[in-house]
């Protein structure tokens, strides 16, 4: 009796895991035949994924891809015969098969041991996938889904699609077929691609990985086959998304890494310089103008802010020489013009309110320096108008200055 229920636990143990195999079985046929039932292929492999006898075994995670992978031979036929196809549908395909021939691949790696103790591999499976996956990456059809998602304004799948692309060379497989990997082009379109991916991710505000697919950007082989301004877009991205973030230590290293990279490019200090002043480092902005203006000296707009700041923190001298600088690189700035008159004002205001309490003779004494301090202004405010005279905060600026100095003729003339 024992021995009955032994042999018929034998057979039933034995069914299922012949039911699984045939089911692996019946996927690969069903996708190979003449009329394709790709649904009815995935439906059978299914089960075989997750039984105990056959979810690790390579070759059942191997097929489960080969369906992905015929449905995207079939429809690629199609497309080059000129016939409509489901661009989202082939390149759901593709990624789908990409991600179970990872898992298959990894399962071919384990050995299995023969009688004497000796370690075997699965070379089949390895040799099935590689020339499969050249073809994913020759034909790009995940990269033609992503812009079709992202012309569907659908960001986050565009760059699903698309760094599974990107992520081809990086898969085991190649990593540990130096020679296959080698016949993998990755050039200038490669990491455009690489770069939209991370644009992508930045509109559909996966910032984590948006930062880390740009920052791939800066890799050594990049830097050899990428085109610089898709580099630079990289990292002028990966700053804003800091920015966004509200994480502004993450901004600074960031931008400081960038403007070691990319000295000739202004776009990095100059956001760097107005994050320190809008955070009010004043110390930290000087220091930067004046690497600006060692590296760009010609740049008006430099000379001009570190004027600004120094007017803001009572170094009104400084200020003034550096105003000075940028008016003699560009002597029509009606703005610069226009900020060298206000360090004046803000000095005459300044020493306004520090003599306010002093006695009559010495305000009498202070009141000589007030008033020159706004005298001084007046040439660059009226220089400033005269150059826009449709300018309204400069007639307004002017007529201010007028009043403050009992100009009350040219003050009326002003009048709306």
């Amino acid at each position: 009796m024992k021995k009955s229920i032994f042999l018929a636990a034998l057979v039933l143990i034995g069914t299922g895991c012949f039911a699984q195999k045939s089911n692996v079985s019946k996927a690969r046929n069903l996708a190979d035949a003449e009329t394709p039932d790709y649904a009815g292929a995935r439906a059978a492999i299914e089960d075989a994924l997750v039984n105990d006898e056959t979810k690790d075994q390579a070759n059942t995670w191997y097929v489960a891809g080969y369906v992905g992978y015929k449905e995207f031979d079939n429809t690629n036929l199609n497309r080059q015969m000129g016939r409509n196809i489901d661009v989202m549908q082939w390149g759901a395909a593709v990624q789908e098969s990409v991600n179970y021939w990872a898992k298959a691949y990894d399962l071919s790696q384990i050995p299995t041991y023969d009688k004497k103790g000796r370690a075997k591999y699965d070379t089949r499976t390895p040799k099935n996938i590689l020339p499969k996956m050249h073809e994913y990456f020759l034909h790009q059809p995940l990269i033609i889904a992503g812009f079709t998602a992202y012309e569907n304004n659908d960001p986050s799948m565009a760059y699903d699609l698309f760094i599974t692309h990107c992520n081809i060379p990086d898969m085991k497989i190649y990593q540990d077929n130096p020679e296959a990997l080698a016949e993998l082009v990755r050039d200038t379109s490669y990491y455009t691609c690489m770069y939209y991916a991370g644009r992508f991710a930045y509109e559909a505000k996966r910032y984590g990985d948006a930062i880390a697919t740009l920052d791939r950007m800066n890799s050594e082989h990049a830097n050899k086959n990428a085109l610089r301004k898709e580099i630079i877009f990289a990292n002028e991205y990966i700053y804003q998304i800091y920015i966004e973030q509200g994480d502004t230590a993450k901004a600074v290293e960031s931008i400081k890494k960038s403007i070691d990279l990319f000295p000739e490019e202004p776009w990095f200090m100059q956001n760097l310089i107005n994050l320190y002043i809008n955070s009010g480092q004043e110390d930290n902005a000087i220091e930067y103008l004046d690497i600006a203006i060692n590296r760009e000296p010609n740049v008006g707009q430099y000379y001009n802010s570190k004027g600004s700041i120094l007017a803001r923190i009572g170094r009104f001298d400084e200020s003034f020489a550096a105003f000075a600088k940028a008016i003699e690189l560009e002597p029509n700035n009606a703005l610069f013009l226009e900020s060298l008159g206000f360090a004046y004002v803000d000095l005459g205001n300044k020493l306004n309110e520090d003599a306010t309490y002093l006695d009559n003779t010495a305000y009498a004494k202070a009141k000589v320096e007030i008033d020159a301090a706004y005298k001084n202004a007046l040439p660059y405010f009226e220089k400033a108008y005269e150059l826009e005279p449709d300018n309204e905060s400069f007639k307004h600026s002017l007529r201010s200055l007028y009043y403050r100095l009992g100009m009350n003729d040219k003050y009326e003339a002003l009048a709306d």
